[in-house]
């Protein structure tokens, strides 16, 4: 029997996640809000694993008999595992893989922008923007914020921000990307038919498979990043790493120099130290919040109503 050909633009959504059960309800619930057909999510602790009742809603326990070879140790590997079964399964013209602290975005309904791209088009890398606060947010108000540094200016010259960046986070700014706590390569909507092999962490290599091109770039899609969290999440994400209860080695070379720079904070001035650095990473003072936005380094995105009262994101991997 010959599969049906998926809707032109539809798409679904695959994420990794360790997360309670309303934690991943609220991801799940944003997806589906946004338009996507199905969220396929893999569940990375089998401890928290939950099965949520919402349509289009597919959730995978990924305990020993799911890793018939062995569980890789590298989050990484588990991540792109997972992402390559839901595109085979997802029968959406598009898939999105991410993670649960990442929601996508966009003014226009995301299955028209997608329907729109070029046929020779197998993967659309969606640049991200990283959430920041003007006041600290607690577990009920990480979506709430509209403030989102972005990396790529208009002309798309990023050394544009490299002095605003300097002066909001002084010599932290050692330990970020052009004042980018997270990633600044962003994430891949894929073409389900596109004969790409693995799903990529990011952008898709090489650049055109089997004549399509899989790093096109839409403005229109933006990736909310909301990377520092709550402080609780924000330190159990940081230490687990720390400790190697989470392993990521790909993560790069900033994400070492932060998780140092978290290592050797919380090793001289304690828990009272941790408190300081994340308010200097996550939260900007009125003055220089202002002047980011001027400058264009933080740009403005109001929550959805379903995100303004729905719970914080769970820590991520």
């Amino acid at each position: 029997m010959v599969a049906p050909t998926p809707a032109p633009g539809s798409w679904s959504v695959a994420a990794t996640v360790r997360a309670s059960r309303a934690l991943c309800e609220t991801f799940a619930r944003h997806q589906l809000a946004r338009g996507a057909s199905r969220v396929f999510l893999f569940h990375d602790d089998p401890e928290m694993a939950c099965d949520l009742a919402l349509p289009g809603v597919t959730s995978t326990i990924c305990d020993g008999g799911w890793w018939r070879r062995g569980r890789p140790e590298a989050l990484e590997q588990r991540q792109l595992h997972n992402a390559t079964r839901a595109k085979g399964w997802c029968g959406t013209d598009w898939i999105l893989h991410c993670d649960i602290d990442e929601l996508i975005w966009s003014e226009s309904p995301v299955a028209e922008v997608l329907a729109s791209v070029p046929p020779n088009v197998g993967g659309i890398l969606v640049r991200p923007v990283e959430a920041v606060y003007a006041a600290p947010p607690d577990a009920d108000t990480i979506f709430h914020t509209p403030h989102f540094k972005r990396f790529f200016s208009p002309s798309g010259r990023p050394r544009a921000y490299r002095d605003i960046s300097q002066r909001v986070y002084g010599e932290l700014w050692e330990a970020t990307k052009y004042g980018f706590w997270g990633h600044i390569l962003g994430k891949s909507f894929i073409r389900a038919a596109a004969p790409v092999g693995k799903m990529p962490l990011h952008g898709k290599k090489p650049d055109e498979i089997a004549g399509l091109k899989m790093r096109h770039h839409d403005e229109r899609l933006v990736l909310r990043h909301y990377d520092t969290l709550s402080p609780a999440q924000w330190k159990d994400k940081h230490l687990r790493r720390i400790t190697g209860k989470v392993l990521v080695p790909q993560a790069g070379k900033f994400r070492a120099r932060q998780q140092q720079l978290i290592a050797e904070t919380l090793a001289h001035e304690g828990e009272e130290g941790l408190d300081r650095l994340y308010l200097r990473m996550a939260v900007m003072p009125p003055e220089l919040l202002a002047e980011s936005l001027e400058g264009g380094f933080v740009r403005l995105i109001l929550p959805e109503p379903h995100l303004a009262a729905s719970p914080a994101m769970p820590a991520a991997q």
